[in-house]
């Protein structure tokens, strides 16, 4: 083996299992270094927009996806307090912008056991899981990543380029002293999942944003571990509470009958509490290495925008990689990549996630009616809920992308 043979990426979660999937494509041998035996199950990501069906079905996965998923043909905005349907924002009106004119609920774990499956297909694919970076370095050849196996035994692999997909505390981006710039909510997401049917008992469809002054929240459905259709509701809380307080019986019972009185701690399946950032790389290209996904950039997951534009990164950096790798572009074009991906997680990703949040969180009710206000009109009026569905199914942001020298 020597660095001009292969592709290492680190992090075989959606992002990393899909850049594979674009190299072996493109017929680019790669190495994936995964920490975990198999995808973690636990309440991650669920909504694939627009933009991102567009891209998986170029690596022919949004087929399956379709027919696995849970269609969301809009999204709705309501009044907690009041229960009225502020807003519905249906996504036929997109439907001369895209053959894809609505997204889908499918668990991230899901993307990425599909496309673990096709990349396994590849001869030229190499998936190594339960492996854990220890170190790893570059040189004008190529780099090196060495890992622990499962076993406890330590391994050595090079290729010319690192992807570096490995998540939020990414051991790449650490290593390579990266800063990301950006803030920490103090509130964390407390995140129950149930079985309770809130489309029969509430008129909740798949997508659902639930303003309120005191405590907003979210309410999603999406597909289940056995396909049985599973509801996730996603609570703010407040940055004094103890993890041991919210997840609870107690404290879950007490957030859930706020929803519905007939609920407690039973119903749920899962209980999960997340920290919630928004932060961006300063640099997504560190010489022969790239970050892309949650390694380059978090943000809050209201909008379903982060799993989404980590897809872009990735389907970004794997055509540069193939045209540098076939010769059709010289390795400046590399920094491209930074300039693209990093202007539109800072300009674009992180002011519609903060809007998002912003938008449902309000507490001052004159505010709180214009917005409101605002939704209806921009919901009602087919070119305003047009510009709307482009940005927030990202379709604005892949065609912004392309003009981004």
């Amino acid at each position: 083996m020597n660095k001009n043979d292969r592709i290492i990426i680190c992090g075989g979660g959606p992002v990393g299992m899909v850049a594979a999937l674009s190299l072996v494509r493109q017929g680019i041998p790669v190495t994936v270094l995964e920490a975990f035996e198999e995808p973690p199950k636990d309440p991650r990501a669920a909504t694939i927009h627009a933009s991102t069906l567009e891209m998986l079905h170029s690596l022919d996965l949004a087929n399956g996806i379709k027919q696995r998923g849970l269609m969301a043909p809009a999204f709705q905005f309501r009044d907690r307090n009041s229960q009225e349907i502020i807003a519905v924002f249906d996504m036929k009106h997109i439907s001369d912008e895209t053959e894809f004119p609505f997204a889908i609920q499918y668990e991230q774990w899901k993307l990425t056991r599909d496309a673990m499956a096709a990349v396994q297909s590849h001869d030229i694919a190499d998936v190594r899981l339960g492996s854990t970076i220890t170190a790893f370095s570059q040189d004008y050849e190529g780099v090196t990543v060495v890992y622990e196996d499962p076993a406890d035994e330590m391994h050595k692999v090079e290729g010319r380029y690192l992807l570096a997909c490995d998540g939020g505390r990414s051991t790449i981006r650490i290593g390579l002293g990266v800063f990301m710039s950006g803030f920490t909510w103090d509130e964390r997401f407390l995140v129950l999942t149930t079985e309770h049917d809130f489309a029969a008992s509430d008129g909740y469809i798949n997508r659902n944003y639930v303003m309120d002054p005191t405590e907003w929240l979210a309410v999603f459905k999406v597909p289940g571990d056995k396909d049985q259709g599973i509801w996730r509701t996603l609570f703010p809380t407040e940055g004094h509470e103890k993890d041991e307080d919210l997840l609870s019986d107690a404290g879950v019972t007490q957030r859930i009958r706020g929803l519905r009185s007939d609920m407690d701690h039973s119903d749920m399946l899962h209980r999960n509490l997340y920290t919630v950032n928004q932060r961006v790389a300063d640099r997504f290209r560190i010489e022969r290495i790239f970050l892309a996904g949650d390694a380059a950039h978090l943000n809050n997951p209201l909008g379903g925008l982060g799993l989404n534009t980590g897809i872009h990164d990735c389907m970004n950096i794997t055509k540069k990689i193939g045209d540098v790798w076939y010769r059709r572009a010289q390795e400046d074009v590399f920094e491209r990549y930074h300039r693209q991906r990093h202007q539109l997680a800072t300009e674009f990703l992180q002011s519609v996630t903060i809007e998002n949040k912003k938008r449902i969180e309000e507490k001052d009710p004159e505010v709180i009616r214009a917005n409101q206000m605002q939704l209806r009109d921009n919901s009602e009026d087919p070119a305003k809920a047009k510009a709307w569905l482009m940005r927030s199914s990202l379709l604005d942001s892949v065609r912004k992308e392309e003009t981004i020298e």
